[in-house]
């Protein structure tokens, strides 16, 4: 009994990263399904490597608000919805 009730005590904690890349994209052509790395996430600099040419060292901001990220099927998914009930 113990052990389901630790199991379910375990509580998992997400985070996400927004990259804003609007400057760099004015800058070099970034292919949209082009391969990247992001390495050190865990520390001061991470680094976006995009393509095996471009090599970016960035920052954390600490923001205030909420930002929402939805997929392309989240989209998808409220449109036909909306639709459904017109």
């Amino acid at each position: 009994m113990e052990a389901n009730v630790m199991r379910d005590a375990v509580e998992i904690e997400e985070e996400y990263v927004r990259l804003d890349l609007d400057s760099v994209s004015e800058q070099f052509d970034i292919l949209p399904n082009a391969p990247y790395v992001l390495s050190g996430l865990d520390t001061l600099s991470p680094i976006l490597v995009i393509d095996n040419k471009l090599k970016l060292i960035g920052h954390y901001e600490e923001t205030i608000g909420t930002c929402i990220a939805l997929t392309e099927e989240d989209f998808l998914y409220k449109r036909k919805q909306s639709s459904s009930y017109s």
